[in-house]
């Protein structure tokens, strides 16, 4: 029981992955974009996601649609020729379901259409609106966009997103739009797309538990079929029949109990998730499941169902000013820890899923959790494709977006590299064939201050080219919601390197290491509260960049770290 009480303390400092910590950015907004302008990135290479990697291939952009794409593509005379030799081009990525760029929704007086005309919806003492249990809120008259509302995100590489309410039960009606800065009218690419439904109880009012939520969904969607039929009969016989009542609530739901509007439910917890699926069984509801944190508990389940999922990279996180670690719930411990192995669990179970932001503060961390979730199993080509073409297939858009090819929507995005890699930066991004320019950001991707070009003098550099691993590195831990800061301290010789391993749980002599190339493999002892852990790590060196692995007790944990500039300093 100690031992299995180490293990747990230790994976709380021991990592997972480097956040990419993109410190303080600043973002331009979008280059002109005449009508009718005609863009030819040449010389990159073009990860299609649905066909092979090309490259130094050619990018044809035309009123806003991609008019070819390849190796051998020629290059019209009107074209603004861009040369992009040295970046990648993705497609523009999703986020699955957000709540970018809304106001708040009116509070009307009325949200049932006047007393006695709906039963689920007298309910609650207060507000509709105030309640969320409005079904009819729809999210474009909501939307608000200008210069600066998405810059964060595009930023990120994210072109497109799936916005709606997220207040209360009954959230509104969702709209899938792209992130340019056009009029919301003209960014709208499916609306409505879904009726956003989620299970926390109303403020001082009904429902007010989780089984109250879920009763009065039921309720609802019972009077939704009782008012299509009392119009169905009044209809078909009106001459002698009184002609109900107009129910604007009700009416919002006919398209949903009917199949062809989908309900998006916002669930965590195992428990809601099958409730969820029962609900919209017994209904014969089109569905999709938001949030999941708890899926991978129940990925064969949810795979038996046919289910569809639009999974968090949103983690759990350890509590702000939390002192005492230990109090905390092992079930908390558990799920925080695991949070990040959830893709790959739905993914080896067949679950389709997309990747949503999940109200991440940080644009920025969006793509790195999806880094940390490759970490811990998911397959790379599938995190990519859980953030492009999956994601338009789930919403019915593959036709026009989520991957690179000819005649679909010019949302694209330009990297220096591997777009999961800590030191990639983001330095263009297409809407719609419109140019948006990102300025690099003050602190790339995985790269803290120490790890900027400029730092080292020239003998800082010759030793680096010698004795590639020898210097002193600021590394960072991470075990789910808890950052460790830890030194290591190596001496190269040969091929062979040795020093040692400082961390808050203390200091380690490294037992065996060697360099066979760029990759770094350390083998050491951690004396932990009287229990002796071995540990493997092994990292890729790339300049004053390290990033890779830590294996103990068979689990592995990642971590990423830069050089300090001053090798004779701790």
């Amino acid at each position: 029981m100690k031992l299995n009480k180490s293990k747990r303390l230790l994976s709380l400092g021991m990592a997972a992955l480097l956040q990419i910590a993109s410190g303080s950015v600043t973002w331009t907004g979008v280059a002109t974009a005449k009508s009718g302008e005609v863009y030819a990135l040449r010389g990159g290479t073009i990860v299609t996601v649905t066909g092979e990697v090309i490259p130094k291939g050619t990018i044809v952009i035309r009123d806003g649609l991609i008019e070819s794409v390849g190796s051998e593509v020629k290059v019209p005379g009107d074209a603004r020729v861009i040369d992009v030799t040295g970046l990648t081009i993705y497609p523009g990525l999703f986020d699955s379901y957000t709540n970018l760029g809304l106001t708040p929704p009116p509070a009307p007086s009325t949200g049932a259409g006047g007393p006695g005309q709906g039963r689920a919806f007298q309910l609650s003492p207060q507000s509709p609106a105030e309640s969320g249990l409005l079904p009819e809120i729809d999210v474009v008259p909501l939307l608000q966009t200008n210069t600066a509302t998405f810059e964060a995100q595009r930023a990120a590489g994210i072109t497109t997103a799936l916005t709606g309410p997220r207040n209360g039960v009954f959230q509104g009606r969702s709209a899938l739009i792209n992130l340019g800065v056009d009029s919301p009218d003209k960014l709208i690419i499916r609306s409505p797309y879904s009726l956003n439904v989620g299970f926390s109880s109303a403020r001082g009012g009904y429902p007010n538990s989780l089984m109250g939520v879920f009763a009065f969904l039921r309720q609802s969607l019972l009077d939704a079929n009782h008012y299509r039929e009392e119009w169905t009969r009044y209809n078909q016989t009106p001459r002698g029949a009184s002609r109900p009542g107009i129910n604007k609530s009700l009416e919002a739901l006919q398209p949903v109990i009917k199949g062809e509007l989908p309900v998006i439910f916002n669930v965590n917890t195992v428990r809601e998730m099958k409730r969820a699926i029962a609900l919209a069984e017994e209904f014969n509801l089109k569905y999709l499941l938001n949030g999941g944190l708890q899926s991978y508990q129940i990925a064969d389940f949810l795979k038996s169902k046919n289910a569809t999922l639009l999974l968090s990279l949103s983690f759990p996180q350890r509590p702000a000013g939390l002192e005492d670690a230990e109090s905390e719930s092992i079930q908390t411990l558990r799920e925080r820890a695991a949070a990040p192995g959830a893709a790959a669990a739905l993914h080896r179970a067949g679950v389709r899923f997309a990747f949503t932001s999940g109200g991440l503060s940080r644009p920025a961390d969006y793509v790195v959790n999806a880094q940390r979730a490759i970490q811990a199993g998911l397959p790379k080509e599938a995190a990519l494709k859980a953030l492009t073409i999956d994601a338009a297939v789930i919403f019915g858009v593959d036709q026009q977006l989520g991957s690179i090819e000819k005649g679909k929507i010019a949302n694209l995005v330009l990297t220096t590299g591997d777009i999961f890699a800590p030191a990639t930066i983001v330095r263009h991004v297409f809407i719609d064939g419109k140019k948006f320019d990102i300025k690099a950001p003050e602190n790339p991707r995985g790269n803290g201050p120490a790890g900027r070009a400029g730092g080292r003098g020239a003998s800082d550099a010759a030793t680096q080219a010698s004795e590639p691993a020898t210097g002193v590195w600021s590394i960072m831990l991470l075990a789910p919601g808890n950052d460790v800061a830890g030194t290591l301290t190596l001496q190269q010789t040969g091929d062979s390197v040795s020093g040692e391993v400082s961390t808050p749980f203390g200091v380690a002599r490294i037992t065996q290491g060697r360099l066979a190339g760029t990759e770094l493999i350390l083998h050491y002892t951690l004396n932990f509260q009287g229990q002796e852990l071995a540990i493997e790590a092994r990292g890729r060196i790339e300049g004053n960049s390290i990033r890779g692995t830590l294996n103990t007790n068979g689990q592995s944990y990642g971590f990423s770290g830069t050089r300090r500039p001053n090798l004779e300093s701790k």
